[in-house]
């Protein structure tokens, strides 16, 4: 189904909760990537600021601010075919955004990792396992586009949630497979030093 919706060049939208992380901004700017690759017309809508040492990361340069520009904000997300709810699992959690988020008749197509998702997407990718919302972005990718060649914007912004999310590696949900996704990263380009 995401593969139909995908096939022709679309007006994207991509959310994610209010005061973002690093796995919020890394999956939102990474699957911008991928998607603006492949010709989608694609913007990057965060309810609220986030902090100052995210804002190196590929593609911020147009991230739209909801609180600083509601109008565009709310227009943007009124004209999207293609909305990508990203690394939360209920409408509340954009906030002031809400209303905007739930009057839309875009597609809505959720991918996170947190407890109990609601049912207000079309299409819902829910994996409480997972150590991050990025590492089920780059699976994503992967299962729909196994040909894609990994850029190294996606892959900084993946490795910025996935190192985030995991207390840089420490936490239970650092898995051989999380090791395996860093590899396929670090074979990209990334450049762990740097990105610490």
């Amino acid at each position: 189904r995401v593969k139909q919706q995908l096939a022709v060049s679309r007006k994207i939208v991509i959310v994610t909760h209010h005061k973002p992380d690093g796995d919020a901004m890394g999956a939102s700017l990474a699957l911008n990537d991928y998607l603006k690759s492949n010709r989608h017309n694609v913007s990057v809508i965060v309810p609220s600021d986030y902090p100052d040492f995210l804002k190196w990361l590929p593609g911020d340069d147009g991230v739209v601010n909801f609180e600083k520009s509601v109008s565009k904000a709310e227009a943007l997300i009124a004209d999207a075919e293609i909305i990508f709810v990203l690394d939360f699992n209920e409408p509340g959690r954009v906030e002031n955004m809400e209303p905007a988020l739930r009057k839309s008749g875009a597609f809505k197509i959720m991918i996170d990792h947190h407890l109990k998702p609601d049912s207000f997407c079309n299409l819902t990718f829910s994996y409480t396992e997972a150590s991050s919302t990025c590492e089920l972005v780059y699976r994503f990718v992967k299962a729909i586009d196994d040909g894609y060649k990994l850029t190294l914007a996606f892959s900084e912004n993946i490795y910025v949630g996935i190192m985030t999310d995991t207390g840089s590696f420490r936490f239970s949900s650092t898995t051989g497979d999380v090791h395996r996704i860093i590899a396929d990263l670090l074979d990209a380009g990334v450049k762990p030093h740097h990105i610490h």
